[in-house]
């Protein structure tokens, strides 16, 4: 025992043991400093990752998500990155269609939608009878680019009677706007970095306005002019009504005079029927076909009515 202690103070007290159990601590501080150093800088945190290749418009699924650490610099410096697994579970979302998420890429806000952002899905629950109805405008005619999916708009009609006087009046009242598409067809308002401009507005209508819309469309000398409205009217509607409308029945008289051949829908005057605030009598004679009739409608905003002779 005795002799081992001796040989072990003598290792100790060899100058080269010492100098190579001081090179040794020294390169052990510098691994471990250097390691600790490293993970505050990098600062790993967990994030979800795609574990399959996601199609645009494809569901995102629970089974196809996984997590993996990468560096907290390039999180905070990346502020539409997804980091947390909760956020994709807590919401039904779908690929955005003008991209794909790569098998092994990582989450970014904005290519996760919801269905109803997704442009040919947002009118899959219109209601029973209505139709969806393109109309061409551009950037002016949208203010710039400002009318958006979710807004009422209203129709204004511009045409001229045939002395050449100008006709100027709200044609339809509050409809909602389902979507917004540049002349390719590509959604205008996509988050995307191409610049797109406003080339038709999409909408539902009922059936009788849309023909009432395509009459008006497909007559030469008629255009229909969007008006973006506010936030109240949009809530509550016109006069505290809500629902898509006619405006003015005169301007109906306007474009069907125009029509050589209309639905028997409009002849038999069911564009009053929950969408005209006027009173229409149309009747028909032994041959079948509608004569002349007079219809009354309100003249202008202080009452009175004028005398429509089809």
């Amino acid at each position: 025992m005795n002799n081992l202690l001796v040989r072990l103070k003598r290792f100790i007290s060899n100058k080269n043991t010492i100098t190579i159990l001081c090179v040794f601590a020294g390169v052990a501080v510098l691994i471990v400093g250097y390691i600790w150093r490293v993970n505050q800088a990098v600062n790993p945190i967990n994030v979800p990752y795609s574990l399959v290749r996601m199609a645009p418009k494809s569901k995102v699924e629970p089974d196809n998500i996984g997590t993996i650490k990468v560096s907290g610099a390039f999180v905070e410096q990346t502020e539409d990155l997804v980091t947390s697994k909760q956020y994709i579970l807590n919401t039904d979302w779908y690929v955005n269609y003008d991209t794909v998420i790569p098998e092994g890429g990582l989450f970014y806000k904005s290519q996760l939608v919801t269905r109803d952002k997704i442009p040919d899905t947002a009118w899959d629950d219109i209601p029973d009878g209505a139709t969806i109805f393109s109309l061409s405008v551009n950037s002016h005619s949208t203010y710039g680019n400002s009318i958006m999916p979710g807004n009422f708009i209203d129709l204004y009609l511009k045409s001229t009677d045939d002395e050449g006087n100008v006709i100027f009046g709200k044609f339809i009242e509050s409809i909602k706007v389902l979507a917004v598409r540049d002349t390719s067809g590509n959604d205008v308002f996509a988050d995307s970095q191409a610049v797109r401009n406003s080339g038709e507005l999409l909408f539902a209508v009922q059936n009788d306005l849309f023909l009432l819309l395509s009459n008006a469309t497909f007559v030469g000398g008629i255009e229909i002019v969007p008006v973006p409205r506010n936030a109240a009217y949009r809530v509550e509607g016109q006069n505290g009504e809500t629902g898509t409308r006619v405006s003015r029945e005169e301007l109906i008289n306007h474009v069907l005079e125009r029509v050589s051949e209309i639905s028997d829908d409009i002849n038999s005057g069911q564009l009053t029927e929950g969408n005209i605030n006027n009173n229409t009598d149309v009747t028909t004679n032994a041959e079948g076909t509608t004569p002349p009739t007079t219809t009354t409608a309100p003249a202008n905003q202080n009452g009175g009515t004028i005398n429509i002779q089809n």
